[in-house]
């Protein structure tokens, strides 16, 4: 063989293994509001986590997608290089008092970004109650996205033009527009929770309807159209859709496909014939392929007395159960929404909480859901002052009484008693001659923290750590352990600030505490 052939050959096989560099990588943000609903329903946090993994392990390449929580980044400027926003949030509808919220980026400085961002051609996505908006504001979804569901009159009050319904119904090739959202979409049957009766431009030469339902009666011109995409001038799109109250429907192939094929498109991908080919996956598979987490937790925080910064905390404690478990932390800052999670995903619940000023407490639901999770095998850790929360002493808050919760927590601050604390300030903690798992080979240390006496409680205990106190002159027990049904609880009264939780024994106690007590015998 010549040198010149032989060379030849080799050209061609080091050719043939180069990377292909013509796919132009989309990347797609997803935003997902707080939780509103029952489980299985509006499950905002569980959805942009599986349209991620689904995204991520497609047969679409070149897709890059992030999530954040709390229906908007920490550091916006991700935004200005996303070619698709997609927002699964609450919408608001007028009504005071409701306690569905606006879309996260119904602000006017969150506004001025989106518009921005909609300005340079990036794509829009608004997905179920996101759709949600006031007629001011919706004259720039409308050219953002093409559509929006329409609560308010001409007078701003809630009096809808749009309408809601929920009905089994099949999806057909005829209900389907001739699109590329539309390709390898099989007929299906459905049951969602309709918006219909959109607000749409009139006569939009944009306007692509891309899903309409038969059932849905109406005589309004675009009245039955649940999901739609649009084509602005400037090069971005916009896809969105009514669909999305009930999470199951995500494990129907045809669905999530349909879904799916909508934000590549709007993204300025390119769909395959054949559509978006993914899976569907359960919960725990969605935590150990984003996290690397074979388990998750659900952090109570939000509100607590004016000197305990729960805002300065919460990260603090989420990052150190996260950093040394297999425990993956979402917070909730509104523990009275506690029964519109699904439990089942959970193995600890941590207290960072107390109602100092709220009366309002726990609905019926909440404690319910709170009291099943533990008796069914739920750990909880109860940290500092959560251990104050819906007490008949609080101060302005004494109507939130709930006498379970000292069942629950052995040891709970009296307003009314003698309960009390040691200036904030350095001092010994000693662990006990009590052989356990959460205190094995801790010795002494010096932390700064409020050391708490005289908490009130009938129930024995047997304490892990305890402190000198300057104040009653007498050693205050400060960590124990609790059971309550099936569940297992570790109660720690340190943690004031920041700076008691970054000593490190106290750190190594609460890691240990939620290992503790998520643990199975």
């Amino acid at each position: 063989m010549s040198k010149q052939l032989t060379f030849l050959l080799c050209f061609i096989i080091l050719m043939g293994c180069q990377p292909t560099t013509d796919i132009e990588t989309k990347k797609i943000v997803l935003l997902a509001g707080p939780k509103s609903h029952a489980p299985g329903m509006h499950e905002y946090l569980k959805a942009v986590r599986l349209i991620k993994v689904a995204l991520d392990n497609s047969n679409v390449a070149g897709i890059e997608t992030e999530i954040h929580l709390d229906g908007w980044p920490e550091d916006p400027a991700t935004l200005e290089d996303a070619d698709l926003i997609v927002t699964i949030s609450d919408g608001y509808d007028g009504r005071v008092g409701d306690r569905f919220k606006h879309v996260p980026w119904e602000t006017p400085e969150r506004m001025e970004v989106m518009q921005r961002q909609m300005d340079r051609g990036c794509g829009f996505s608004a997905v179920h109650f996101t759709t949600f908006m006031d007629d001011k504001k919706g004259v720039q979804i409308l050219e953002w996205g093409g559509g929006y569901f329409d609560w308010q009159d001409d007078a701003g009050e809630p009096n809808w033009y749009s309408n809601i319904k929920t009905i089994t119904t099949q999806v057909t090739g005829e209900s389907l527009a001739k699109h590329p959202i539309s390709n390898g979409v099989d007929p299906f049957d459905l049951k969602e929770e309709f918006y219909y009766n959109i607000r749409f431009r009139e006569n939009d030469p944009r306007l692509i309807p891309i899903l309409s339902i038969g059932d849905l009666e109406t005589t309004q011109e675009n009245g039955q159209v649940v999901a739609w995409a649009v084509q602005r001038d400037n090069g971005g799109r916009g896809f969105s859709t009514t669909m999305g109250h009930y999470y199951d429907n995500w494990k129907n192939d045809n669905f999530r496909k349909l879904m799916l094929n909508g934000l590549i498109w709007a993204a300025g991908g390119v769909v395959p014939e054949g559509g978006v080919q993914s899976g569907f996956y359960g919960d725990a598979e969605v935590t150990k392929m984003l996290y690397g987490k074979t388990r998750k937790g659900l952090l109570l925080t939000g509100n607590n007395h004016p000197a305990h910064d729960w805002k300065a905390t919460t990260p603090v404690l989420k990052q150190m159960i996260e950093q040394e478990t297999d425990i993956l932390m979402d917070v909730t800052t509104d523990p009275a929404d506690l029964f519109e999670y699904d439990l089942n995903d959970y193995a600890l619940i941590l207290l960072n909480y107390c109602n100092w000023q709220d009366s309002v407490g726990l609905g019926e639901k909440a404690r319910e859901s709170f009291t099943d999770f533990l008796k069914n095998g739920g750990g909880l850790v109860v940290v500092h002052f959560a251990n104050g929360a819906w007490h008949y002493s609080l101060p302005e808050a004494g109507s939130s009484d709930w006498p379970e919760y000292r069942s629950i927590v052995p040891r709970v601050w009296d307003h009314h008693g003698k309960s009390g604390h040691d200036k904030y300030g350095p001092f010994m903690v000693e662990p006990t001659a009590i052989d356990h798992p959460i205190t094995t080979g801790i010795t002494s240390f010096e932390t700064t923290d409020e050391l708490y006496f005289r908490q009130a409680g009938d129930i024995p205990i047997i304490p892990l750590l305890q402190a000198k106190s300057q104040v009653t002159g007498v050693y205050e027990p400060l960590a124990w352990t609790h059971q309550y049904g099936e569940g297992k609880v570790f109660q720690v009264l340190l943690g004031h600030s920041v700076e008691s939780l970054s000593t490190p024994e106290v750190r190594t106690i609460i890691q240990r505490g939620a290992e503790w007590v998520t643990a199975k015998e």
